[in-house]
């Protein structure tokens, strides 16, 4: 830096004295020419007025001085020249430039290289009116004078550059001293700062530029402590809400490298060093390959899986980063194995009190509808065998059902694989009801068909549930309107009633088993709160899809979208 910066001053200075050298020698020549200009135009003029007494008298001067004085007559011919003796046999001078300027009368300086002389010359003439006639009196000088003025101004202007450099490189290694000297602290200052030492340094200088230089450090030193602060608090608490997080997670940036991961996702993976690729965290090829698959197509996913013992819900998804090109594949980890055991627990439980239910209810039915039929309408008895019998029969519907779906979760339902007419299954749903519809004075309508896949006593249970409550909620008056179509891979069906609706808050619990939006109509309907469970099932057991929409007073409108092969 000390040396960069004492040849840049000495660069400097030498541009420099080299400009002000070569202006001094064009100002000192401008000068000299003008100078030489102003005397020869003054010896021309005295010279003229000696001619004009006594035109004799040059040959009588034996001293002209730097001075060339030549006589011409009006046709060119040289009559005297002081530089030569014999100034008969010189050339005609007619046609010279400063001579055709004085006969014109408009007389003027020309400088010229001369032949005779050998070197550059200064020309003036004038012309004069003379006894012998019209006369021209040339002056001439030599340029080669100008320099002979110039040669000690010229050793002077040397001598001041010489001083001017020596100056300069003191001046400048003095400069750069300093300058180092202010680096130097800065450097020392930021590498401190750097080093993770944040104190700020003392400022005791009595330079202005020294005083401002600290401060600025000073601050930019506090600025960076906050700065280091303020990151290191927010990175402890996001470390501390990744740990204390419920879900297992691993961050994986563009090469597959695990750049973060949480307790919980080691404890359900695998240990794994930060910076390690994630093929080292997950052991089961298949699943590294479906977590693999998934991000390198930038998409969303969330599937269960089975790892070590665990039943695991993974979420996998790309986030883009602001500012960054680069997309971080994050993965969400749910350790759900307790859930679907008590899940299992439930199912089993479920199927046993069912199995337990369904033979003592079978006998209080079958007794109940003796009783009911030896008593007479009129017994004050009859009133409640006829209520025991109408209970009998819900809880046998009630049991019914939940044998069902314990056969639709454990998969021991009929699979058989046949040709089936949705439109005839809606149609035999219809059926069923024909009594209901007739009293509430229901008009039901449908268009389509579309042909699906599987069993028929699966299918009729699932669309007979969604047409039951199609007519079991509706208004008197109301209308159903059933649409069916299909294209190349899946049938839909489309049930829209003109019902009670249901609220927004009750849709999302809809389809759990006794869930009842209104408990006391759901009596008087007969209702046993498993119908749209067991809609769900079958659809999922079909690879379908099931979606309601309802808006309350105005009517529900449920679609169930099946394959129309089954998977």
């Amino acid at each position: 830096m000390k040396k960069r910066i004492i040849l840049q001053s000495f660069i400097i200075s030498l541009v420099t004295a080299l400009v002000v050298f070569f202006s001094s020698i064009a100002t000192h020549y401008s000068v000299q020419e003008h100078r030489i200009k102003q005397e020869i135009a003054a010896d021309a003029e005295m010279f003229a007025d000696i001619v004009k007494n006594d035109p004799e008298t040059l040959h009588n001067i034996s001293d002209f001085g730097n001075a060339r004085v030549t006589v011409i007559s009006e046709d060119g011919k040289v009559l005297f020249d002081s530089g030569k003796s014999d100034s008969e046999n010189m050339e005609d001078h007619s046609s010279r430039q400063e001579v055709v300027s004085a006969l014109k009368g408009s007389p003027e300086v020309v400088k010229r290289y001369s032949e005779t002389l050998g070197r550059s010359m200064y020309y003036y003439a004038l012309a004069i009116d003379t006894d012998q006639g019209k006369l021209v009196i040339r002056v001439a000088e030599s340029a080669s004078d100008i320099w002979s003025f110039s040669g000690i101004a010229l050793l002077y202007v040397a001598i001041a550059l010489i001083v001017a450099f020596v100056l300069s490189y003191l001046l400048a290694n003095n400069l750069s001293g300093k300058v180092e000297d202010r680096l130097t602290d800065l450097r020392d200052g930021l590498r401190s700062a750097n080093s993770g030492n944040y104190s700020l340094r003392p400022c005791s200088t009595s330079d202005a530029l020294d005083f401002s230089i600290i401060s600025e450090l000073n601050e930019l030193v506090a600025a960076l402590k906050e700065n280091y602060d303020s990151v290191t608090t927010e990175k402890a608490k996001l470390a501390s809400i990744i740990d204390n997080m419920t879900q297992g997670l691993v961050v994986v940036d563009g090469k597959g490298s695990v750049v973060i991961r949480n307790s919980i996702a080691e404890q359900l993976l695998g240990k794994i060093k930060t910076g390690a690729a994630l093929i080292n965290m997950i052991d089961d090829e298949g699943l590294y390959g479906k977590i693999n698959s998934v991000l390198d197509a930038d998409g969303n996913e969330t599937f269960p899986c089975e790892y070590h013992g665990r039943d695991l819900v993974l979420n996998v998804f790309r986030m883009k980063q602001w500012g960054v090109s680069e997309n971080l594949g994050i993965i969400l980890i749910s350790d759900v194995t307790k859930e679907k055991e008590l899940s299992r627990q439930k199912s089993v439980f479920f199927a046993n009190a069912s199995h337990e239910l369904k033979t003592p209810l079978t006998s209080v039915q079958g007794l109940s509808e003796v009783l009911l039929s030896r008593t007479d309408e009129n017994s004050p008895d009859y009133k409640y065998i006829k209520r025991i019998y109408t209970e009998s029969v819900r809880l046998h519907n009630i049991v019914m059902d939940m044998l069902y779906i314990s056969k639709l979760e454990s998969r021991e339902v009929a699979r058989n694989r046949e040709k089936v007419s949705l439109r005839n299954v809606i149609e035999d749903s219809t059926q069923a009801y024909k009594d209901e519809i007739a009293a509430k004075e229901i008009t039901v309508s449908s268009e389509g068909d579309a042909v699906v896949e599987g069993d028929d006593h699966n299918l009729y249970e699932c669309f007979n549930n969604i047409i039951g409550n199609a007519v079991h909620y509706n208004k008197q008056g109301g209308n159903i309107k059933v649409t069916l179509s299909q294209d190349d891979t899946d049938a839909i069906v489309s049930v829209e009633d003109s019902g009670i609706g249901i609220a927004e808050e009750h849709l999302p619990y809809i389809c759990e088993r006794f869930y009842r939006v209104d408990k006391s109509r759901s009596k008087q309907t007969g209702g046993t709160g498993l119908g749209l469970s067991i809609v769900k099932h079958i659809v999922a057991l079909y690879g379908g899809t099931l979606d309601i929409k309802s808006e309350v007073g105005r009517g529900t409108t449920v679609t169930v979208k099946l394959p129309l092969r089954r998977k």
